[in-house]
């Protein structure tokens, strides 16, 4: 009987003890977010830089074009033709190089909602600062997980995957914004839009991540 039992609990510790270990937090970065991906081509690296900011320009231009901000024919008309045509006489092609930027743009606004597919579903525990998405009482149970003090308010937001939406299973008594905190949770490959509210108005922020909070702590190294 004695071994009976001893070797049942034998084989219980066998089935518990891979479970265990594989819950431990894995400690991670926000570079850990981003997945491993060939360099981008830049089509501008040869350039000087007058000749990169005569196509900033030009970009800028275009792109006030397409808002409505601007008409075909504006006050920079002439500012664009002039720029247009030094470039051209330095040998260069604008059109050519206009449909490059726009081909790197879209690859960067691609790349920068690439996950970490090793990610999904694991443990992990990660530093950053807190920005509460509610101001309760009770305590905080929703809020964005930043890389850097003053993201999405002071500054424009870090790309989809550099930012983390974390849900609490118990709520945690904020004392400020972006308090440095380590949060340790499920994380979840989920894309979600979060309502930041300002002072002055709302923003909707794209987020790439979903952690399921399980606890929060100051931050120490």
């Amino acid at each position: 009987m004695f071994f009976v039992r001893n070797l049942t609990l034998f084989f219980t510790l066998i089935l518990v003890l891979p479970l265990q270990a594989a819950e431990i937090a894995r400690t991670i970065q926000w570079d850990n977010l981003i997945p491993q991906m060939a360099p981008i081509e830049n089509p501008f690296t040869g350039l000087s830089m007058d000749q990169r900011t005569d196509f900033e320009v030009l970009v800028g231009i275009r792109d006030m074009k397409r808002r409505g901000f601007l008409s075909e024919v504006n006050e920079t008309s002439e500012d664009e033709t002039e720029i247009r045509d030094r470039l051209t006489r330095q040998g260069l092609s604008v059109n050519d190089y206009m449909v490059e930027y726009e081909r790197l743009e879209k690859e960067i606004i691609k790349r920068n909602k690439m996950t970490n597919a090793e990610l999904d579903g694991q443990i992990v525990r990660i530093p950053g600062y807190a920005l509460p998405l509610e101001h309760k009482d009770l305590g905080v149970t929703e809020l964005l997980l930043v890389p850097y003090v003053g993201a999405c308010i002071h500054v424009p937001p870090p790309p989809a995957n550099q930012i983390i939406y974390v849900t609490m299973e118990d709520a945690y008594m904020s004392t400020d914004l972006f308090e440095p905190v380590w949060i340790t949770g499920r994380m979840i490959i989920k894309a979600t839009n979060q309502l930041l509210t300002y002072v002055d108005g709302t923003a909707g922020i794209d987020t790439a991540y979903t952690l399921k909070g399980k606890k929060i702590e100051p931050y120490e190294k």
